[in-house]
């Protein structure tokens, strides 16, 4: 294909409810947006939004690498494969993986539009045509799931007990829980908290410590049957390996924001599937472009257990653009790449 232009815009979205965790309180979020257009005149989008307290580069530094990229491509009139802008996306992104996720989503955007198929079909023909997501309290509406996740850690431990009761009394008692720590607790605080939400259902317990805590983590499994899940533990390659090491988790938490090229993605779910760990994929409650990219990615690396995608409207300008939601199920669309634009 050739590249006849590729533009950059800084956004800004203004969260319908704010969203508060042990460590911060999530009410607007930067992205910039990436848009790159070919000679036949068919555009493709992708988002670069790190997320802050977690990615490792900063909404600026994000911003410089894009403009690296577009600069670099912008100077060839001429064919150039899919393969060859990949490589241009991580040589320009080295140390900023939200900016590759956008170039890349960018292009296979593009490039499954230009062969009539979705994101995730284009990536694996034999994609799945159904994911499952779950809820999101405070956030997402509560009654289209059958797991809930919860930001914990900040409140009273009985309040904490006290907003799980009247959870499964307002919904049902088929409803489990993700229960999302963010760090909070050293390890006797979560070992206590672990005894004292054994009585509900809980898929997980997500990132309970200090994300360099492997030790304290290997531990804490052995005093509950609640499968420990880690996410800002989880940035890379490297990561997922020292956790392993470690036998730190059950859960991996992969956002494709931080891990950055699909690339890697495929390779870090490889090697997790390997150790006989369990994957998910979540997005970082960026824009609708990167969820719906995330939401393809789980599709086409067939990952059938619940996943947090939060395709609602999370943020005040966002339009009646998402899938319905049954139980946590999301039908993939036919459309053509992203099936937003």
């Amino acid at each position: 294909m050739i590249i006849k232009d590729i533009s950059l815009k800084a956004a800004d979205y203004q969260m319908v409810h704010k969203i508060t965790s042990s460590n911060f309180t999530h009410n607007i979020r930067n992205s910039w947006i990436i848009k790159i257009i070919d000679n036949d005149g068919i555009i493709g989008y992708g988002e670069a939004s790190p997320l802050p307290f977690f990615n490792i580069e900063s909404f600026e530094a994000s911003g410089y690498c894009l403009e690296g990229f577009k600069l670099a491509v912008n100077d060839i009139n001429e064919e150039i494969s899919l393969e060859e802008l990949l490589i241009l996306s991580n040589v320009h992104t080295l140390d900023s993986p939200s900016a590759t996720f956008a170039i890349q989503t960018a292009l296979y955007d593009l490039v499954s539009k230009k062969n009539n198929k979705s994101l995730s079909s284009f990536i694996n023909p034999n994609s799945l045509s159904q994911v499952k997501s779950n809820g999101i309290y405070n956030l997402t509406s509560l009654d289209a799931y059958k797991v809930i996740k919860l930001k914990c850690g900040f409140r009273n431990l009985y309040d904490e007990i006290e907003l799980l009761d009247n959870l499964v009394q307002q919904t049902n008692s088929d409803i489990e829980f993700i229960l999302d720590l963010n760090q909070a607790y050293d390890l006797p605080k979560a070992i206590r908290f672990l005894k004292e939400i054994d009585r509900f259902n809980i898929r997980y317990v997500e990132q309970p410590l200090e994300y360099n805590q492997l030790e304290d983590l290997e531990e804490l499994r052995y005093h509950s049957d609640i499968p420990i899940a880690l996410d800002e533990s989880i940035t890379d390659i490297d990561s997922i390996n020292k956790t392993l090491d470690n036998n730190a988790a059950d859960v991996f938490i992969l956002k494709p924001q931080s891990i950055g090229s699909f690339q890697k993605l495929d390779q870090a779910i490889e090697v997790i599937k390997n150790n006989n760990k369990k994957a998910v994929i979540t997005s970082s409650l960026e824009g609708a472009i990167g969820r719906f990219c995330t939401m393809h990615l789980v599709a086409a690396n067939h990952i059938t257990t619940t996943c947090g995608l939060a395709l609602e409207k999370i943020y005040k300008h966002e339009n009646n653009i998402f899938p319905d939601i049954e139980n946590g199920i999301i039908n993939i669309s036919d459309q053509t790449g992203l099936g937003i634009y």
